[in-house]
């Protein structure tokens, strides 16, 4: 019994607690009530029922909406909406991104080679020194500049996701006496909300008495690690909370930012690099100390030819331009006949000048400071920083794409898990069939029918009128959150069910045979109510009836009610033993219904003489009840799924049946779909929980186990787990708060957007909007493309890194110094990093990804196929380089091949030669780029490219940047024009583009060289598919999934 202190009268209440506003109880009077949850306080406010005077609001009907309360209500105690933590501003990210240890050591030697050019400039022994310096330091500007924005819109991404995710969040309240659906950030104080097991209180509130009691989880809150039970003596309720049994009505008091949750939450945890990173991570820093090795042999050479050059044997350069015979030259006098001077040396091509002994200059240290400049600066380009950024592009617009296909995800890593996954476990209502109930056939009061005008005709024409009302209220009165939303839509009326789809079909029933549901709802009320769950599979309500009797109306699964019965109904209302004869007829009926695929569910009551003493669990009153109908319930099978299920068998993928449905219905809407093939298994889960570990093993080793029927919550973990340590890698469905625990263990959790609980969405990593299984065949699609996305990046980044650095080596090794200068690395850098990432990584999906088997768990990143790619492209593109560098005739001082380019090697400063070099290294990289569109044995590198703008912007860019760089870069970034320099060197854009397209050719032969392919590299449409598809033909079907 509830206390009756519980509706203490309004009088009562302190005056000193209101404000004069038109609500008088202020949010700060509110808020001190919460933090303190004082039931005492409570009394003294006159209960729940006096709460509630005070907020104009009724506990029975809810809120009033007209005559704008309800505006008046938001504009003084907010918006059920927690704004998210401030973002961090651009120019924070752009220091963070400035903090790179790298980046760092690189502007330091920029600063110090900028102050030594600036003191040769002032000294009057150098012109220009200070621009390489300047050049370095804009370019590290830039980078950072592209790495804060691209983190700046990232995080954007993510929080207009989370924003848009909150938008779909809905809430069931009562207002204006009815029960009604709207979005969670609507709710306001004064609502009157609606509890079910499973659900996550959305506001700070109070219980309203009722018939049941409810547990709620507070652990994240408070710190309890229990359930606590919430009644009269612990009325409060906290947001953000799950409840975990037992389903009632609350008073909202607080929401959004007021609510406890919304002050105590300061920050929200930010996302944990996905295992995809992690490996990446990993790979960087390997590659990072590659980098710095030949780093640091290229800088240890370059400060050897110092040592030689201007330590050892320093020259200098002697002025001959007047054929004067004697020259002074570091106070020493050189004649210009080399003969006659010893140590005197020739310059090739430079008949004006020569060289003649010198010595040591302070100044020549600026040669070593340049040496260790490109040395860093070789660091900088072998580390690829921007792989994590290509999984987080990747990532970031596929969850948004992923969105569009009805997969909301929770947890980046669920993206690319879901591309290796080998198996699928998914529950059958709402996920394989459309949740669209109907009562389509049954047996009640003695007789079958396969339509619902025969059971009319049983019920008015030969049936008692008192027998019709039980039969209707059986219906009507037995439902926990079933609801008809009758609609107006293009000028038809339309029915929405909301809630449970079950209760609705059989509201719709109810509704077929006379009856006014709601109207019957509020005309009685009931004493007790036992609630559903997947261990009892039945619920109870108890309502009053005539001569102060209780009668206990009692449905749920067939087998399991018709067990508990002793009698049967009959048309004129009296009753018949439950025999073993009856009860084997039954049990065929039901049977049969069952291997139609139907669902069964029997309807049943029991009468009570007076008011009872009810128990907890209905033990000692949900037994020798009187059986009334058994109802078979048909759930069609969404169009779409037996090709998703074949498409799914065909990308090598296991797809069983986890449902809480009797044998022969699970076995019957298996074998539809395509899950239950020849061969495999259909068990029941209490025959699946006496195995042992050993016989689960061999079981599922081999994938005979295709459908896991009457299954528990339970049932579902320990599948997971055994899965999961037999390697698979595997994907859950879930909906109920029961399946919290093996939506956790799974690798990748999916809840029910619809059907699922709260607790349940809570739980999972991707939220499936749908409920639809087609939809999870996408998911798995988006994460194999994710997967191919960065194999696309790495293969592409490598290849420049490899060139980059052997280039560098060879150039320093020869003599020839570095021909790529610092500024020039880091605008490859920028290239390969953050615009390669976005070009790469932002690549669509296409079928034939599902043509392939999983990469499963242990997937490599780098394989074979990617090996022969990256290495072939590197020799040539090292050889045409090279070529371009040394092919040069030491007796003319002009290319081998292109015999009016004079070489740049003995040029102080920017030269043609060097342009041209920088120009073919970037063109080749724009045509690998193309090339690395595909990894596999795809010969069509151009398939589909005109589908991704982000990558033909990204090329255009890099192409009119890179025309831009070369013909206004100057002396700054060590280029000169090729348009205007010559009347010939126009050509050799011409020729870069030309020798940077060889890379496609290139690319095309390669892939015709053997390499041993990993099994998931295979591409091959799969015969399950082709199979279907000849079905479907057939058949004369649409295949209506285009995956």
């Amino acid at each position: 019994m509830e206390d009756d202190a519980y509706h203490v009268p309004l009088e009562q209440h302190d005056a000193d607690r209101w404000s004069s506003s038109t609500f008088t109880w202020d949010l700060e009077s509110i808020n001190t009530f919460m933090e303190q949850r004082d039931v005492d306080a409570l009394k003294e406010l006159g209960g729940v029922k006096g709460v509630s005077k005070t907020l104009s609001t009724d506990l029975k009907k809810g809120l009033k909406t007209e005559h704008g309360d309800y505006e008046e209500r938001v504009e003084f105690y907010g918006v059920n909406y927690l704004p998210p933590p401030p973002s961090a501003s651009w120019f924070s990210l752009f220091f963070e991104a400035w903090k790179d240890e790298a980046v760092i050591i690189l502007s330091v030697a920029a600063v110090v080679a900028l102050a030594a050019g600036l003191t040769e400039q002032f000294l009057g022994i150098g012109e220009n020194g200070w621009i390489d310096g300047v050049a370095i330091i804009v370019a590290c500007l830039i980078v950072s500049t592209v790495t804060a924005t691209n983190d700046y819109v990232k995080d954007l991404q993510f929080r207009k996701l989370k924003e848009t995710t909150e938008e779909k969040k809905t809430v069931r309240v009562i207002r204006n006496g009815e029960k009604t659906t709207i979005p969670l950030i609507e709710l306001t104080v004064g609502d009157v909300v609606c509890l079910h097991s499973g659900d996550k209180i959305p506001a700070d509130g109070l219980l309203i008495p009722g018939l049941d009691e409810i547990q709620v989880n507070e652990s994240d809150l408070t710190g309890e690690p229990e359930d606590l039970i919430k009644d009269h003596k612990d009325p409060f309720l906290l947001s953000g909370c799950p409840v975990k049994k037992g389903s009632g009505t609350f008073l909202v008091l607080a929401v959004g930012p007021h609510t406890m949750w919304g002050r105590t939450l300061n920050e929200i945890s930010e996302e944990e690099d996905t295992p995809l990173q992690l490996k990446l991570n990993d790979l960087v820093e390997k590659i990072g100390y590659v980098g710095m090795g030949v780093a640091s042999v290229v800088f240890l050479v370059l400060l050897g030819w110092y040592i030689k050059d201007y330590v050892v044997d320093p020259m200098d350069i002697m002025n001959c331009t007047n054929n004067s015979q004697a020259v002074s030259v570091n106070d020493s006098l050189y004649s210009c006949n080399i003969s006659a001077t010893e140590g005197a040396q020739s310059i090739p091509h430079d008949p004006n000048h020569i060289l003649v002994p010198g010595k040591w200059k302070a100044s020549s240290l600026v040669e070593v400071l340049g040496g260790f400049i490109v040395a860093v600066t070789i660091v900088v380009v072998a580390v690829p920083e921007g792989l994590p950024l290509a999984v987080t592009i990747s990532l970031a617009y596929s969850m948004k794409q992923m969105l569009d296909d009805q997969n909301f995800v929770r947890h980046l890593a669920a993206c690319e898990i879901m591309g290796g996954a080998t198996n699928i476990c998914s529950d059958k209502t709402g996920t394989l069939t459309e949740n669209r109930m109907s009562v389509v056939c049954g047996w009640s009061l003695g007789e079958e029918w396969d339509d619902t005008q025969k059971l009319e005709d049983i019920l008015e024409k030969e049936s008692d009128p008192e027998v019709k009302e039980l039969f209707v209220n059986s219906l009507c009165l037995n439902v926990e959150d079933g609801k008809l939303e009758k609609k107006v839509v293009n000028g038809k009326k339309v029915t929405n069910f909301i809630g449970s789809s079950t209760e609705c079909a059989f509201l719709v029933l109810a509704e077929t045979l006379g009856a006014e549901p709601e109207t019957l709802q509020e005309q009685h009320e009931a004493v007790k109510f036992y609630q559903f769950n997947s261990d009892r599979k039945r619920m109870s309500r108890a309502f009053p009836i005539q001569n102060g009797k209780i009668r206990l109306y009692v449905k749920g699964a067939a087998e399991m009610v018709k067990g508990l019965c002793t009698h049967v109904l009959k048309k004129d209302g009296s009753t018949s033993t439950l025999n073993k004869t009856r009860s084997e007829t039954l049990d065929g009926i039901i049977s049969t219904l069952q291997a139609k695929g139907l669902r069964t569910l029997c309807m049943a009551y029991r009468d009570f003489h007076s008011p009872q003493q009810w128990s907890k669990d209905g033990s000692g009153f949900e037994e020798e009840l009187t059986l009334v109908s058994i109802m078979g319930i048909e759930d069609p099978l969404r169009p779409e799924v037996p090709k998703a299920v074949a498409t799914c068998l065909g990308a090598g993928i296991t797809v069983r049946m986890v449902t809480g449905d009797n044998l022969l219905t699970a076995k019957k809407i298996a074998t539809d779909c395509g899950i239950l093939t020849e061969g495999g298994i259909a068990m029941e889960g209490k025959e699946f929980r006496e195995l042992s570990d050993e016989q689960r093993e061999e079981l599922l080793s081999d994938n005979r186990l295709q459908v896991l029927a009457r299954a528990i919550p339970s049932d579902k973990l320990v599948l997971v787990k055994t899965l999961r340590g037999l390697g698979e890698v595997v994907a859950v469905t879930g909906d109920g708060t029961n399946d919290g625990p093996a939506l956790k263990e799974a690798d990748v959790g999916m809840a029910m957007g619809i059907s699922g609980t709260e607790v349940a969405r809570e739980m999972a990593d991707i939220i499936i909007l749908d409920d639809n299984f087609a939809s999870i065949v996408l998911a798995v699609k988006w994460g194999r493309c994710v997967y191919d996305n960065i194999r696309k990046f790495l293969q592409f980044q490598l290849t420049v890194n490899v060139v980059a650095l052997l280039v560098a080596f060879i150039g320093a090794v020869s003599s020839y110094g570095t021909p790529l200068t610092a500024v020039q690395l880091l605008w490859v850098n920028l290239i390969m990093d953050t615009m390669a990432a976005l070009a790469l990584g932002t690549e669509k999906p296409n079928d034939t990804l599902l043509w392939r088997k999983p990469y499963g768990r242990g997937g490599k990143l780098i394989t074979a196929t990617m090996m022969r790619n990256i290495i072939g492209q590197a020799i040539f593109q090292v050889t045409v380089l090279c070529t371009i560098l040394y092919a040069v005739d030491p007796t003319t001082g002009h290319h081998l091949i292109w015999k009016q380019l004079p070489s740049g090697k003995d040029i102080d400063g920017p030269s043609i030669h060097y342009t041209f070099l920088f120009n073919t290294f970037v063109f080749m990289q724009v045509f690998n780029e193309i090339s690395s569109r595909k990894v596999n044995r795809e010969f069509n590198v151009f398939s589909g490219i005109f589908t991704n703008w982000i990558f033909v912007g990204v090329i255009a860019f890099t192409v009119a940047a890179q025309m831009i760089i070369v013909e206004l870069g100057g002396v700054a970034l060590s280029t000169v024009s090729l348009f205007t320099s010559t009347e010939w060197s126009p050509y050799f854009w011409l020729w870069s583009v030309l020798l940077g397209a060889l890379s496609l050719p290139v690319g095309l032969l390669l892939r015709f060289i053997p390499v041993p392919l990993e099994h998931w590299e295979v591409e091959q449409k799969p015969q399950e598919v082709i199979e279907f598809e000849a079905r479907a033909q057939g058949n004369n079907k649409d295949v209506v999934l285009d995956l």
